[in-house]
């Protein structure tokens, strides 16, 4: 790279003609690069950041759970029932299973005419092996401890000869511990060639060669893979699922910047973009080629707010937050920020404001009364003062036993939207007397205070899981509530969450939820700001294209381009 201090003394008119040279380059490469893919079955995909992972076992953020669901199959494919707001599942290794009432098993038939991208035939010892590699402690899966409804030993690995049966070539019979507690999901993880990892030791599977040239079974396979630069997809004719009449290759292309990724595509470098910004949704209007759909709101910006002292909790300490503890304190301070202003300024259309962080993708489950959200600070300076937060010394700023309401903000710097987010609401809690900072750090830096619980509150986002599971949200369990940054314990929460269980009826799942809605709304462990939608941004070109829940690439061996 040039010195960006290096001072050269240029002629103006070979400057003017070295900047012509630039674009007449730009723009004979850029129609180049539009002739080589004229008639060619391939859509190029922007990506602002690279994967650290094409293999399941250690797959873990959502870019590398969509990527790997293209290259390895399941036993069934998760289909989402947009009426109804749930999962629903269809053949796909299997071809067929069969479940007996208030049975602990499962028998599995596979389809015939399965392989793996080396021509090798897939069966039922393929199965049981990524099972077993799954739950291998030696491994160090991101499945590991997932497991817990099949027969294990004391590492929590599964006993193979409890758990498993097969019964023929071509049918597997499982076995479960309760039959009340597994479901589907208990088992339909990626399955893996246990031929190609025989001569692997188990601990060194995470770095073996085969995450680089992987075996796979799905509709595409990796052709190539250039670090930082793109991840380049093929169909497989040898999966049941090929269809040469439908796109041929991918090419998921790593475009950091913004800028660049909106340019590449209108100007037909890449073919598609995901979380595109609302805000540019009116400046593709000259772009003709270009259409925009979305992905209903699984993606919700929230305040989070510490049930405990953080400051003690380094120390193995539990001591209740002198801001926070109080549900009355929570629940001012969600009524005395104007959501309203944040959404209409920055999301639009493009979401909803959902007092709730169970999804509104989740239809059956929605109580529609968390949808009239209130901004009143008037009623909010009358909470606190009843909680006994009194400006005593007429500085503006809201005191209780000697100490001001007086606290930090964290965030993750690079999202504008939260940058945005954050001065409205310091402007809103200074409106009621309490002063916040806002600090903004590096992600990981952050990623790791929320982990050790190190912030009185902080201002973040999520994607929430399908199928609902607000254990890792509400669980004051650090295993199962793994994400419940805020420390939030309720009884009641706990109390219906233990009674549910997989085979209960999708009533008793609903009334549930609501019932624990209605708790998360009078007790506020964390603000929602807002729901946001997953804009899609793609060529025309692309047909047969459909969006879900589930994610954008969950069918792309079904897309098709116009010829």
């Amino acid at each position: 790279m040039l010195n960006r201090f290096m001072k050269v003394r240029v002629n103006t008119s070979v400057k003017i003609f070295v900047v012509l040279l630039s674009l007449l380059s730009v723009l004979i490469f850029t129609q180049c690069s539009r002739e080589v893919r004229k008639n060619k079955d391939i859509v190029v995909i922007g990506i602002t950041a690279d994967v650290s992972t094409l293999n399941p076992m250690f797959a873990f953020d959502l870019q590398e759970g969509h990527l790997t669901d293209l290259l390895y199959l399941k036993l069934a494919i998760e289909k989402w029932n947009d009426s109804l707001g749930l999962i629903e599942f269809e053949p796909m290794l299997a071809e067929s299973w069969s479940v007996q009432p208030d049975s602990n098993l499962i028998t599995f038939n596979l389809r015939d005419n399965l392989y793996w991208s080396d021509g090798v035939p897939i069966t039922i010892e393929d199965i049981i092996f990524s099972f077993d590699v799954y739950s291998d402690p030696a491994v160090n899966s991101r499945l590991y401890g997932l497991f817990e409804n099949f027969f294990t030993d004391e590492n929590l690995h599964i006993d193979l000869n409890k758990s498993f049966r097969k019964n023929s070539e071509k049918s597997l019979t499982v076995f479960f511990k309760d039959y009340k507690q597994y479901s589907f999901l208990d088992f339909n993880f990626a399955i893996l060639p246990a031929h190609a990892y025989k001569n692997v030791l188990r601990e060194n599977i995470e770095t073996s060669e085969l995450n680089f040239k992987p075996v796979t079974s799905g509709p595409f396979k990796l052709f190539k893979w250039d670090r930082d630069q793109k991840i380049h997809l093929v169909a497989d004719s040898l999966c049941y699922l090929y269809n040469k009449k439908n796109i041929q290759e991918i090419i998921f292309k790593v475009i950091s910047d913004d800028f660049s990724m909106f340019t590449q595509l209108t100007t037909g470098e890449i073919d598609l973009i995901e979380n595109f910004e609302a805000e540019k949704i009116k400046k593709l209007e000259d772009y003709n080629q270009i259409t925009v759909g979305s992905i209903k709101g699984r993606d919700f910006d929230y305040l989070g707010w510490n049930n405990i002292d953080p400051a003690a909790f380094q120390k193995n300490q539990i001591r209740a937050n002198k801001f926070f503890a109080s549900a009355k304190v929570r629940k001012a301070l969600s009524i005395s920020i104007n959501r309203n202003e944040i959404f209409n300024s920055i999301i639009g259309e493009s979401g909803q404001i959902y007092d709730s962080p169970i999804s509104p993708v989740f239809k059956s489950y929605i109580d529609s009364s968390l949808f009239n959200f209130v901004y009143n600070p008037s009623l909010a300076k009358k909470m606190l003062e009843e909680d006994g937060w009194k400006d005593l010394n007429g500085d503006g700023t809201l005191e209780k036993n000697n100490s001001e309401f007086s606290f930090e903000i964290y965030s993750n710097i690079g999202n504008p939207i939260r940058e945005y987010a954050a001065n409205i609401i310091k402007n809103n809690l200074k409106e009621v007397g309490i002063e916040a900072r806002i600090i903004f750090i590096d992600k990981a830096g952050f990623i790791d205070g929320l982990i050790n619980k190190k912030y009185d509150a902080w201002l973040s986002g999520w994607t929430v899981q399908i199928p609902i599971n607000l254990d890792n949200f509400s669980n004051p369990n650090s295993e199962k509530g793994m994400f419940n940054f805020s420390s939030y314990n309720n009884q009641d929460v706990n109390e219906l969450l233990s009674r549910l269980n997989p085979a209960d009826s999708q009533d008793k799942y609903i009334t549930t939820y609501k019932s624990i809605s209605k708790i998360f709304k009078d007790t506020e462990p964390i603000t929602v700001l807002f729901w946001q939608d997953n804009i899609i941004a793609y060529n025309k070109k692309i047909k047969n294209i459909s969006f879900s829940p589930l994610g954008l690439y969950v069918d792309a061996w079904e897309w098709e381009i116009e010829k």
